[in-house]
């Protein structure tokens, strides 16, 4: 490693361990005050505290994991710090790490609450990564793996029915779980959809003035998203072609072995963060603001989404 190196990671790891002592410290100078409080009073307060300090915890071994820094790092002196083991799991193409709200009280009972943070692979300005085929290879198939799993095991109240031939859905949708065996499909919908899941073995159409928080489609013809669709999450793939129009808005991901064509313009579909579209025979990605790679490659991870669940 070249000097230049040594002394950026140095820098860069002890920024981290600023933050995550400073973070700690925070609780500390709260827990001395809190003390100072009456009765019952200190005892709700404290109680406050304890869980506060718990994420505090949790938050700081995930900042420490995602800059690379080892599990036992901060369990050494001169900090003697014990911070929650992290969890690493997926939430559909998203990395999923999660750090459990450690007990802060010895005897006491640990929490069954996590923090999580969904994360994705940050790009270069012209997303080089994206230029191997072996490494849209590699999304294309962990993607249409893990999508198919997640239309056809779906859990209660969900549950997946299975027709045969042409079928078209319009309207107002109920959450609804769909396999529609040699046939297409085609959605024309208006309103609010809370969960579209749907597997077709020839091509879909979704059209309308709908908005989905959830819509994964696996098509192995085409699949043509259109109209006013707005989805706030989507995973989208074909085995042939993708196709994106002029007031379609989403954040997700979609993925096509053929192409993803913009009909109108890249520029005339909405993007929002985070965002990944990609064809496996096509190197051409539209460069657009809101891009995240899937994490199902090696690489950095950037972080979109934490929560307490």
């Amino acid at each position: 490693m070249r000097d230049s190196d040594k002394r950026y990671t140095a820098s860069k790891s002890g920024a981290v361990v600023q933050l995550t002592l400073g973070i700690l410290l925070s609780v500390t100078l709260l827990l001395t005050t809190l003390l100072q409080m009456p009765g019952a009073l200190r005892r709700v307060a404290l109680r406050s505290e304890r869980t506060q300090q718990q994420i505090y915890d949790a938050e700081s071994a995930l900042i420490a994991h995602l800059e690379g820094l080892p599990a036992d790092f901060f369990a050494d002196s001169p900090w003697n710090i014990s911070l929650p083991k992290i969890r690493e799991d997926r939430a559909g193409p998203w990395a999923d790490l999660s750090a459990p709200l450690a007990s802060v009280v010895p005897g006491e009972e640990t929490s069954s609450r996590s923090v999580h943070v969904f994360a994705g692979i940050t790009c270069d300005s012209g997303c080089s990564l994206l230029k191997s085929f072996s490494t849209r290879r590699k999304i294309y198939e962990e993607f249409r793996q893990q999508l198919n799993r997640e239309i056809t095991m779906v859990k209660p109240p969900l549950v997946l029915e299975t027709k045969s031939g042409n079928r078209r859905l319009f309207g107002r949708l109920p959450s609804k779980a769909l396999w529609v065996q040699e046939g297409d499909l085609t959605l024309s919908l208006e309103g609010d959809v809370s969960s579209g899941r749907f597997i077709v073995d020839g091509s879909v159409v979704v059209q309308g003035n709908a908005h989905f928080d959830t819509l994964r489609i696996y098509a192995r013809g085409p699949l043509l998203l259109r109209g006013q669709t707005n989805v706030s999450h989507l995973e989208a793939f074909s085995e042939d072609r993708i196709e994106i129009s002029r007031g379609v808005e989403f954040s997700g991901v979609a993925v096509a072995r053929r192409e993803v064509a913009f009909p109108h313009g890249a520029d005339k579909v909405v993007f929002r963060y985070p965002s990944f579209v990609m064809s496996l025979e096509s190197s051409d990605t539209p460069l657009i603001d809101s891009l995240l790679v899937p994490a199902f490659i090696a690489g950095r991870l950037e972080t979109f989404q934490w929560s307490l669940k």
